[in-house]
């Protein structure tokens, strides 16, 4: 007995291809005359090699080939990658000697997978010259591929049921059906050995009607009662088939038929019936039929219509899916023209196109997957993708079209070019757009010798709407800018959304060097910074914004698209020193300042690790000339830059952690310095700046205790200066550091007050000793016109009396300054009046008891 899988497989494929030989080879040369191949063959996998089983032509001198896998196309193919090569395919595989011997050139390759997706076999197509266009052919030969893959288990199946039903008859043939006789007369019921077999009762044992019919379910008991009665009351024989619970427990189902045999007065005379077990084929009905259902519900589910047309164009055949896409019930397709499907003039056209092909046999549709529009039952149109077929069926030509609906990817392609390519927010291009379009003009202007100019506008306070007004207010304002923004720059320039917050302006012309005037910069610079672009209506509330704005003209042969970004950041920054509306135009002098950035940042951690960074001391006095403390400045002179100015590199460090490490080695000399003046004697503290990055450090208070005891330095030596903006960068946590390190002793001064954004609710909390009044304001207080200088220094000196805490003002450089500040009664003093920032080493060596107590005096002496 031969033992059948559900699907076929490599032993049976071979004999599937034998007994339908003869259709299988028309449907090959059909294929053929569409490909025009030299060589068209089914193969199967045996062991490590391809055995050809059929091929276009019956006198194909391919038959019976064996071939090795080994270092073919093939082998890929039977890895489960279809493969087409359009040339000099034996260079590419040179192991491969079926290659060589058919001189091929080109090839095509698809496998045959069985519903286990199991490659079973392969699909070729040899060709002795070269074919150009042999990759436009490989979607419709793999669908061909998977064509004959669904006819090999359509055989397969039909032979599997043919050979399942041959064994249910012979099974029938060779099994005793049981047999049953009843007598009315009597009331007597005689069951034959297969009988009793059936309901596992010993043979011989008593039974009657009654008892028979107690093995039958209740679902049949009603129903084998009434055929019973019939029969014996009105002679209606029946055969039907019931369920019974045989004495074992186990359910059967069973075939029962009865008949009636009658007297010579016509009454009943026997009753008499076959009793057949029809269980194990009642199974194999079920399976059957679970498996076709499952064929065609693998049929319905997929996404991809198949449509059965004969030569006419009629439609015999199509699955739930194309009902499904196509709006039309199974039955309204069946017989209709498939031109139903087609706008026109597409349904013409195909018409015209499947007559031509039925008289020349030339295809211009045959096997070619296209886009074109299809037609729904509301008459609504979308787009489909087609791919016709020709093959055989009961030996009448058949085409198969396999549609995919295709506007749902259509659309989500669109989806996801928005979603990739466009803010969310103002629906500009976004900044992958952008970077695509610049690195092309870049490339463009590169090879014409001319220059582009790039701008970057950044706002400059979106975190304040974002906080008071929310972010969908936020989003509401960088709309509507973006609006004004692409009305004000015209046809000339594109606009980007480049950040959260900010824009990219790329002109769309270049110009050579000579013509760079043609540009204007000034102009756009100045129509993007237009206030009126900026006031914005949230909440029935105008809002002032505003925005910086980085400009440059670039030389593409000497800039990436990475430099530029970089040069435009650059540029926003310095433009924000002049905000609001602040603009920085970056010219050749720019690029360099740039370069010089990029190297500062570049060798600023070496620096570090060389220690080549180095403090000086500037004194801070009394009212009365006497240095009572030093602030501590960093320097730093590399070998390289030479003395690099701390404007340049603490703004570059503090947009990284390394201005923590700058702070620990300013924390570290500072220390030492101190060590030896407590040495000599000298009763000076020192102030050292803290950033707000070193200060919401975990370890800072750990590590700061660690050193002072270290270098044994009270705590209240060092003064730990704080600007408004580590202040206000987390409040919570830095007043815990604050109260935690005032305990120890350490004092605390606010650095640069007046300039940032301090609240008096938390200042008069803080563990402060000291507010100092920056520069910026002393500068002004002795001019003519100091106008709110003087008000602002009055407010400052009178703030610190209130919180009870000293008042330093520093950058002190006139004899005026000075004598303002004291009549204002501000108690110490610090800047090049009394003495520039000098090594450690002068003041070690600088004797103070013969300081006088006349800051005038002093000030010679320093």
């Amino acid at each position: 007995m031969h033992s059948f899988q559900s699907v076929f497989n490599e032993d049976a494929f071979p004999s599937i291809v034998k007994q339908h030989q003869t259709q299988i080879t028309q449907e090959l040369a059909a294929l053929n005359r569409e490909l025009r191949a030299d060589h068209l063959f089914l193969g199967v996998r045996s062991n490590k090699q391809i055995k050809v089983l059929v091929t276009a032509d019956s006198d194909s001198v391919l038959d019976g080939l064996s071939y090795s896998l080994a270092g073919s196309p093939c082998e890929q193919v039977m890895n489960g990658e279809a493969c087409c090569v359009d040339r000099d395919i034996q260079k590419k595989f040179p192991r491969d000697e079926a290659l060589k011997h058919f001189s091929t050139q080109a090839y095509l390759g698809a496998g045959i997978f069985n519903e286990n997706d199991e490659n079973i076999g392969i699909l070729v197509a040899l060709f002795t010259t070269p074919q150009p266009n042999v990759s436009e052919l490989l979607y419709a030969f793999t669908i061909q591929a998977k064509l004959f893959a669904a006819h090999f288990q359509k055989y397969y199946l039909a032979q599997r049921t043919h050979h399942q039903l041959a064994l249910l008859e012979a099974v029938s043939d060779i099994s005793n059906t049981g047999a049953s006789e009843y007598y009315p007369a009597t009331n007597q019921l005689y069951w034959s050995e297969q009988t009793y077999r059936i309901h596992r009762i010993t043979k011989g044992d008593p039974i009657t009607p009654e008892r028979a019919m107690s093995f039958y379910c209740e679902n049949s008991r009603k129903q084998i009662e009434r055929n019973f009665y019939l029969l014996l009351n009105e002679g209606q024989a029946y055969n039907e088939e019931f369920q019974i619970i045989d004495n074992d427990g186990q359910k059967k189902w069973v075939r029962t038929s009865g008949k009636v045999e009658l007297d010579i007065n016509r009454k009943p005379k026997r009753l008499y019936g076959a009793l057949e077990d029809i269980t194990e084929l009642k199974k194999t009905i079920a399976i059957s039929d679970e498996r076709a259902a499952r064929i065609q519900n693998i049929l319905n589910s997929i996404n991809d219509a198949v449509i059965s047309i004969d030569k006419d164009g009629i439609i015999r055949h199509c699955n739930a899916v194309a009902s499904r896409i196509f709006g039309f019930s199974q039955d309204e397709l069946v017989s209709q023209p498939v031109e139903i499907l087609m706008p026109e003039p597409y349904a013409t056209n195909h018409k015209k196109y499947m007559v031509h092909y039925e008289k020349t046999g030339n295809a211009k549709i045959m096997g070619v997957g296209r886009q074109l529009p299809a037609i729904r039952k509301d008459g609504s149109v979308f787009q489909m993708e087609l791919s016709l077929s020709e093959s055989f069926d009961m030996g009448e030509k058949r085409y198969v079209g396999v549609i995919r609906d295709i506007s749902e990817r259509l659309e989500a392609q669109d989806t996801i070019y928005n979603l990739a390519y466009t803010d969310s927010v103002t629906h500009l291009r976004n900044s992958q757009w952008f970077q695509k379009e610049f690195q092309d003009l870049l490339l463009r202007a590169a090879m014409r010798n001319e220059y582009v100019h790039a701008l970057l506008l950044d706002m400059d306070n979106m975190a304040q709407i974002n906080t008071r007004l929310g972010y969908s207010n936020g989003n509401k304002a960088l709309q509507v800018i973006a609006e004004k923004l692409l009305f004000t720059i015209g046809h000339d320039y594109e606009l980007y959304k480049f950040t959260s917050d900010s824009f990219i302006v790329l002109s769309k012309r270049t110009f050579k060097k000579q013509d760079l005037h043609y540009f204007e910069p000034a102009l756009i610079e100045n129509a993007l910074l237009n206030p009126r672009h900026f006031e914005i209506e949230l909440e029935g509330v105008r809002w002032p914004l505003s925005a910086s704005l980085g400009s440059a003209i670039f030389d593409p042969q000497s800039q990436n698209f990475e430099r530029v970004i970089s040069v435009l950041e650059l540029a926003v920054k310095r433009a924000k020193a002049s905000a609001p509306f602040g603009v920085c135009h970056v010219s050749g002098d720019g690029i360099e300042e740039f370069d010089r950035y990029v190297a500062i940042k570049d060798k600023l951690k070496p620096a570090i690790e060389n220690d080549e960074l180095s403090i000086v001391l500037q004194p801070q006095v009394n009212e009365f000339g006497t240095l009572t403390s030093f602030e501590a400045l960093v320097r730093w002179h590399s070998p390289e830059l030479g003395w690099v100015s701390p404007s340049d590199f603490i703004p570059i460090a503090e947009e990284s952690h390394a201005i923590c490490d700058v702070g620990n080695v300013v924390l570290e000399k500072s220390l030492r310095a101190l060590s030896m003046f407590i040495k000599k004697g000298i009763d000076a503290s020192i102030a050292i700046n803290i950033s707000a990055r070193q200060i919401i450090l975990p370890d800072f208070s750990t590590s700061l205790l660690a050193k002072v005891n270290q270098y044994a330095i009270p705590p209240q030596m060092l003064m730990l200066e704080l600007t408004e903006t580590a202040l206000v960068l987390d409040i919570a946590l830095v007043k815990q550091t604050m109260v935690k390190l005032a305990r120890f002793g350490f004092r605390f001064s606010v650095d640069d007050f007046g300039t940032g954004y301090s609240s008096l609710a938390y200042l008069k909390e803080l563990p402060i000793s000291e507010l100092k009044i920056d520069k910026y304001f002393v500068d002004d207080i002795c001019e003519a016109q100091s106008g709110k200088a003087s008000q602002i220094v009055d407010a400052i000196i009178e703030m610190s009396k209130a919180l009870n805490v000293t008042c330093i003002a520093e950058g002190v450089e006139t004899p005026a300054q000075v004598d303002y500040l004291v009549a204002k009664g501000c108690k110490r003093f610090q800047g090049y009046y009394y003495s520039k920032p000098l090594p450690v080493t002068h003041w070690l060596d600088h004797t103070f008891a013969t300081f006088p107590t006349c800051h005038k005096v002093a000030s010679k002496l320093l």
